[in-house]
């Protein structure tokens, strides 16, 4: 598997890096061909296959083989950095904002998992068997919702993770392409959250909290990262 990732990072004409700052839906991309992230899961097992697990142990040795390599052809001794003492950096999970996120995530998925927006009815059924095909907009929302719901967080984190270690003036940093993300998500959301209030008078006001807090949690995501929005991710703003 190591000589294999090797290969293709020889001859493959990739984008580096661009799988970093991207929000996942290999589904929707338009640069899975440039992706070296995607190119090296295409022979991935099933989600459900019990070889899963070997799989994924596979890919870890092979990472694990290529760091210690790398790191020898740098000087870097891996004892040393094995016995390095933990960062005392603050706690992302403590965050103010990570807190927020992670909060409006878990209201929404428990909203979605009572309300099963998207699932009609089997009268609905029944009467228009095409029925997704009569509002292909409103489920395309659904989807989308579905899709972001956890991944600003997990982003949110990531951009919180280390921040204090980089120059405040410096836009190309990790934590301003996952920030950048996260906010492209958020405005995604926000969109959607709209189409589906627009579909669901009788969830109006529930629906029109989770907006209200969306944008909340956008513009104190700016706040905290106001470079974000410049950030150049590689591939798609380029």
């Amino acid at each position: 598997m190591k000589d294999r990732t090797l290969r293709l990072v020889k001859e493959g004409n990739f984008i580096e890096g661009i799988y970093n700052y991207c929000d996942r839906w290999c589904d929707r991309c338009l640069f899975t061909g440039k992706c070296l992230n995607f190119e090296s899961g295409k022979d991935a097992p099933d989600p459900e296959s019990p070889e899963l697990w070997d799989y994924l142990h596979n890919v870890f040795e092979a990472t694990m083989l290529m760091l210690n390599e790398m790191m020898e052809e740098m000087g870097i001794d891996p004892e040393e950095i094995r016995n390095m003492e933990p960062s005392e950096e603050p706690d992302p999970k403590d965050h103010p904002l990570y807190k927020k996120a992670y909060t409006l995530s878990f209201s929404m998925h428990d909203w979605l998992k009572q309300s099963n927006p998207g699932e009609p009815s089997p009268e609905e059924i029944e009467l228009l068997p095409d029925i997704k095909e009569k509002n292909p907009r409103f489920y395309e929302a659904i989807e989308v919702i579905y899709f972001y719901n956890f991944f600003i967080s997990a982003k949110i984190f990531r951009a919180l993770t280390g921040i204090d270690d980089f120059d405040p003036r410096e836009i190309q940093t990790d934590s301003n392409g996952s920030a950048k993300i996260a906010l492209i998500a958020i405005d995604r959301l926000i969109a959607a959250w709209s189409v589906a209030m627009e579909n669901m008078k009788d969830h109006e006001d529930e629906i029109l909290k989770f907006l209200i807090n969306l944008a909340e949690l956008r513009k104190q995501t700016e706040f905290s990262f106001p470079l974000a929005r410049k950030f150049v991710r590689p591939g798609f703003d380029e």
